[in-house]
């Protein structure tokens, strides 16, 4: 069973902004959120979605990552 590590609720709602920032439009439905961008690549994945209980598919964990690596927080979060 894999480890679940909670995130700070600002850094979830940073990504999200951080993700329409780059290019990325949200689309609402039951099981969660999908983010699509209409370039793609290795650095604009595919199907980016956040689930309604707040797990991230694939892509979205590779692009959380990524994210993090900014560290947008600094020493505050």
């Amino acid at each position: 069973m894999k480890k679940y590590n909670p995130v700070h609720p600002l850094m979830s709602e940073a990504f999200v902004i951080w993700l329409v920032k780059i290019g990325y439009k949200g689309v609402t439905n039951a099981s969660g959120v999908l983010f699509y961008c209409e370039a793609s690549g290795k650095n604009f994945p595919r199907n980016v979605m956040i689930m309604a209980n707040g797990r991230l598919n694939k892509p979205a964990t590779q692009l959380f990552e990524e994210f993090k690596k900014y560290n947008p927080f600094g020493e505050v979060a």
